[in-house]
């Protein structure tokens, strides 16, 4: 099975910060998008069972090329690197059609990249690229059986309310996958070193052949903001209550005490009472 990962370099979301003060985002350091990491995973395990390639492929300035090191380092077999300065600033549009303009010039069975990014999330990449290949896709994976010799794939997919869906698709196909797909491989300190001495192939705009004049994109970020802050609810006081019982709401924020009632008797005749709220009440039956 020749198999395509298609991954991105994204931010580390558990160190990256929001600075008000510039509008920008501080102490960045970029890393493997997980859910293309449970992707890279799925495909070697496609290969380990079937045998094949794994090729991972990304479009993005030099530092990426330690994004596409991680998959060599986790075990694909070729990684190759869309670097220009003519793809910069590109959106994820453009970005799915220069995808599509390198894979259609290789050998391919299936096509793998994460449902939706960490940083983005427009969960447009495997939409386009099936678009411009006229490919099948099948979104939200959550678990994959390829069928190498029928050339036909069986996916489970996640819907909306905890609903699941099972389909079957003809090879080659585009499947973007959830993290729950599966757990990242963890790979034997043989297949780092192995990893480590396998090159990164660079490609540029003129290597590909395509015009990016003829590209409009579809999408700008406008902006980055931090997302405003959610009041608390508060409950609306009675305005027919005393102001000392207005103050107690206040004070508690609004939330009203329910009432209570205490038994000061005696313990036998206490039991008794509290015996006859509960049948009262149909919380026990007599009997």
């Amino acid at each position: 099975m020749k198999i395509i990962v298609c991954i991105k370099q994204v931010p580390d979301p558990t160190i990256v910060k929001f600075n008000i003060e510039t509008s920008a985002l501080d102490n960045i350091r970029y890393i493997l998008d997980p859910v293309d990491e449970v992707a890279v995973s799925e495909a070697i395990k496609i290969r380990e069972r079937d045998g094949g390639k794994v090729t991972a492929i990304s479009l993005g300035p030099p530092r990426v090329e330690e994004a596409l090191r991680t998959c060599l380092k986790m075990g694909a077999d070729e990684a190759i690197h869309l670097c220009d300065e003519a793809f910069d600033n590109l959106d994820v549009y453009s970005i799915s059609i220069v995808l599509a303009k390198l894979i259609a010039k290789r050998e391919y069975d299936l096509i793998l990249c994460g449902r939706e990014s960490i940083d983005e999330g427009t969960g447009f990449l495997g939409a386009g690229i099936s678009e411009w290949l006229n490919l099948p896709l099948v979104t939200a994976v959550t678990r994959l059986d390829i069928f190498a010799d029928t050339k036909t794939a069986r996916v489970h997919r996640r819907l909306k309310g905890g609903d699941r869906e099972i389909l079957e698709c003809q090879l080659p196909a585009v499947f973007a996958v959830e993290s729950v797909l599966r757990k990242p491989v963890y790979p034997p300190l043989k297949t780092i070193l192995a990893g480590i001495k396998k090159s990164v192939t660079r490609i540029d705009a003129r290597a590909l052949g395509i015009d990016l004049k003829s590209i409009e994109p579809a999408t700008a970020v406008v902006g980055i903001s931090q997302p405003k802050p959610r009041l608390k609810k508060t409950a609306q006081i009675d305005s027919k209550l005393t102001a000392h019982e207005r103050m107690k709401l206040l004070m508690a924020g609004g939330a009203q005490q329910k009432g209570s009632k205490t038994i000061e008797k005696a313990p036998q005749q206490a039991a008794a009472e509290l015996i006859q709220f509960l049948i009262a009440n149909g919380i026990i039956f007599k009997q």
